[in-house]
C-alpha cells in the first residue's frame, strides 16, 4: 500500500532513477523553507553535477503558504523538485515515510533529510552527510555538530546517554534531525508497520537511528559545524516531543532486549570531519524558577504514580530533591539515570499505562532541565560537551541496575500471568 499520491507516483515514474534523493519534512515553515529548499538544491547540484538529484518536500497541511514557498523557490536546472502534502498521521514520522517510499521508488543510492526551520544550514552539509555512504560502506550518517549548551535538552539527558548505554554506540546527536542512510535501508524503513504509532510524529529520529544500529548497519557521523533553528521553549514546546521520543526509545527496548542486554561498555561512531569545533555559540537564558516550580506542581500531581512504580530508595532521593528550594534545586545525574532506568521498566511492567508514565516523567525531565543548567551555566562550550560526554558514562555505569530491576519486574509480571491462567 503507497503512502504517496497519485500525482506523485506519475512524477516519480517520469524521472525514472535518482543517485541522491533530498527530503525535507515541513510544517508551518514558511519563515526558513525557502533557505532550507534553496540551499538544499544548490548542495546537490554542486556535489553531484552528473548525476541525478531530487529535492522532496513533504508538508503536513500547513496552512500558511509553506508549501506555495518552497514551490515558487528555485534550485538548479538539474535538480528535480517535488513538493507534496503527506498522508498519515500528522507528525515528523509521517512526512519520512513519504520520503523513504518515494526514494525507494527511484532506487536511490544516497538519501538525505533536513529539517526546515535550519538557518545555519550550508551547501557542503550535503556533500558532508553524504559522502560516507556515496565512497564509503556505510548505511547511516548521523550529525555532529556544534549546539549551545542549553540547547537539545532531550538529547543531552535522555537519548545521546541511553542510546550509549543501551546500544554500546556513542551517536552525539540521535535526533538531530539532519541525516543520510543508504538507500537499502531506506526501503527497510518504508516497509515497517509502525506509522499508525509515536514513530510517526517525533518518534521517528530515535527509531531510525535505533533500528540502523541493531540491524547491522555501519555508522557514521558527519561533522557540520554549528546548528542554528528555531528556538524551542522546554517548559512548552518540548512536552509531546519528551513524550514521543522517550515512548519510542522505550518500546524499542523491548523490541531489543535481546540486544541490550548483552552490550557492554562503548565506543564512539565514526566521525568524518573534525570532533573539536572551536567556535561559542550565543543563546537564550532558561529562567530556573519557572522550571522548579513547574517540576514542583507537576511533581504532585503525579506523586502516586511515582511512589508505585519507583523503588523505595529512588523514590526518597527524588522526594528530597523536589522538597528542596530553588538555590539548592537539583537533580543528580546518577538519580536521574536511576530513573529513566525505573521509568522505563514501569512502562512495561507496571500496572499503570504507558500514557501515565510519560506524564509521570514530565516533572522528572523539569528538575533535569534545571539542573543540567545549573552544572552547564559557567563552563565554555567545549568544558560543557565534556560535562554531557560524562553523563553517559554514569547511565553505563548504572546499567546494571536497569538490568536486575527489568529482569525483577519481568519475572513478576510472567508469575502473575501464570497465576491467572
Amino acid at each position: 500500500m503507497t503512502v504517496l499520491r497519485p500525482e506523485v507516483i506519475a512524477e516519480i515514474e517520469r524521472i525514472g532513477k535518482a543517485l541522491v534523493v533530498a527530503g525535507i519534512p515541513s510544517f508551518r515553515n514558511q519563515k526558513t523553507i525557502a533557505h532550507v529548499v534553496k540551499v538544499v538544491g544548490q548542495g546537490l547540484a554542486h556535489y553531484f553535477p552528473h548525476e541525478k538529484t531530487i529535492l522532496i518536500v513533504a508538508d503536513g497541511g500547513s496552512e500558511e503558504n509553506t508549501r506555495e514557498t518552497a514551490l515558487a523557490t528555485p534550485v538548479p536546472p538539474r535538480v528535480a523538485k517535488i513538493v507534496t502534502p503527506y498522508l498519515g498521521l500528522p507528525g515528523k514520522g509521517s512526512a519520512f515515510h513519504t520520503i523513504f517510499e518515494a526514494a525507494d521508488r527511484l532506487k536511490a543510492k544516497v538519501v538525505l533529510v533536513f529539517d526546515a526551520d535550519l538557518q545555519s544550514i550550508t551547501p557542503d552539509w550535503v556533500w558532508k552527510l553524504a559522502q560516507p555512504i556515496y565512497h564509503h560502506p556505510y548505511g547511516f550518517v548521523a550529525p555532529y555538530y556544534l549546539r549551545y549548551k542549553y540547547d537539545g535538552t532531550i538529547t543531552n539527558n535522555i537519548t545521546f546517554p541511553m542510546t550509549t548505554a543501551l546500544y554500546g554506540l556513542k551517536i552525539r546527536q540521535p535526533i538531530g534531525g539532519d541525516f543520510a542512510f543508504s538507500g537499502a535501508l531506506a526501503k527497510i524503513y518504508s516497509h515497517q508497520d509502525v506509522y499508525n504509532t509515536d514513530i510517526a510524529r517525533f518518534g521517528i529520529d530515535i527509531w531510525m537511528t535505533t533500528l540502523a544500529i541493531v540491524e547491522g548497519f555501519r555508522v557514521a557521523q558527519a561533522s557540520l559545524g554549528v546548528k542554528l533553528h528555531d528556538p524551542k521553549d522546554p517548559a512548552s514546546d518540548l512536552v509531546p516531543m519528551l513524550h514521543q521520543v522517550t515512548g519510542t526509545l522505550f518500546e524499542l527496548m523491548l523490541s531489543y532486549e535481546a540486544n541490550w542486554k548483552v552490550t557492554k561498555g562503548s565506543r564512539p561512531a565514526d566521525l568524518f570531519g573534525p570532533a573539536d569545533i572551536l567556535s561559542e555559540i550565543e543563546g537564550i537564558e532558561i529562567d530556573e524558577k519557572i522550571y522548579i516550580k513547574k517540576a514542583k506542581a507537576l511533581f504532585f500531581e503525579e506523586q502516586e504514580v511515582l511512589k508505585k512504580v519507583l523503588s523505595r530508595p529512588i523514590y526518597f532521593r527524588l522526594k528530597k530533591v523536589i522538597d528542596q528550594d530553588q538555590p539548592d534545586f537539583h537533580l543528580p545525574i546518577d538519580l536521574w539515570a536511576c530513573l529513566l532506568y525505573e521509568l522505563a521498566v514501569a512502562y512495561h511492567f507496571s500496572s499503570f499505562s504507558k500514557k501515565e508514565i510519560l506524564n509521570a516523567l514530565t516533572p522528572l525531565y523539569f528538575a533535569r532541565v534545571v539542573s543540567g543548567v545549573k552544572e552547564l551555566r559557567y563552563l565554555n562550550t567545549s568544558l560543557a560537551e565534556a560535562l554531557i560526554q560524562g553523563y553517559a558514562a554514569v547511565f553505563e555505569k548504572l546499567k546494571s541496575h536497569l538490568v536486575k530491576t527489568w529482569e525483577k519486574a519481568k519475572s513478576a509480571r510472567t508469575k502473575e500471568n501464570a497465576f491467572q491462567e
